[in-house]
């Protein structure tokens, strides 16, 4: 059992780096980056960027290695568009979809939805108010344990309803070892945020 399970771990882990592999990376440098021309974020050191992410058409950044850390970007998505497509071939999934109206707590369960619709876990540790994108928004910490490895993970996530569009910044790495590394650098660009346009 031991040795199908570590099997299907290495085969999905390969299949990850194949992904990786064929898409498109660029570095983002120091200094002002603009995510889907609509999100500006300042920079203080460098990141891999996957433009495409792995397999949701969300803008992806990390330092580490995309199966080990991720930052990603959810630029104004508009009342009624789901926050990621359901993955191909799956019927069974619902759309996540954002709604104008959301209160924070809706927009985490829907964020929670995505997370986990893998068979992850999910765990809301803090949700408060914060400012971000130059509005009342909110953060959330969570941790995660990803079905597919065990990897446990702590996420912190910015959002913010702004002029009826969702933006919301996130950031997952393993709990021990690179979540405390580099959350501080996370933090610091979520602050930064504004909105272009």
């Amino acid at each position: 059992m031991n040795m199908h399970r570590t099997a299907r771990r290495l085969s999905l882990l390969l299949a990850a780096l194949v992904i990786a592999g064929c898409a498109n990376v660029t570095k983002v440098d120091t200094g002002e980056a603009l995510v889907r021309n609509r999100l500006a974020v300042t920079v203080a050191s460098p990141w891999n960027q996957f433009e495409r992410g792995l397999s949701d058409n969300t803008p992806t950044w990390t330092i580490e290695g995309i199966t080990v850390d991720a930052l990603q970007f959810y630029v104004g998505i508009k009342d009624g568009e789901a926050i990621a497509p359901a993955p191909a071939g799956d019927n069974k999934l619902l759309p996540l979809t954002f709604k104008s109206s959301m209160q924070p707590a809706d927009v985490v369960a829907l964020y929670q939805g995505l997370f986990t619709r893998d068979g992850s876990s999910f765990t809301l540790e803090k949700l408060e108010p914060a400012e971000f994108v130059g509005t009342r928004g909110f953060r959330f910490e969570y941790s995660l344990t990803r079905k597919v490895d065990d990897v446990r993970l702590r996420g912190v996530a910015y959002g913010a309803v702004r002029q009826g569009e969702l933006f919301v910044i996130n950031y997952s790495a393993p709990r021990l070892a690179f979540y405390p590394k580099y959350v501080g650098q996370v933090e610091a660009l979520a602050k930064t945020a504004r909105v272009k346009g």
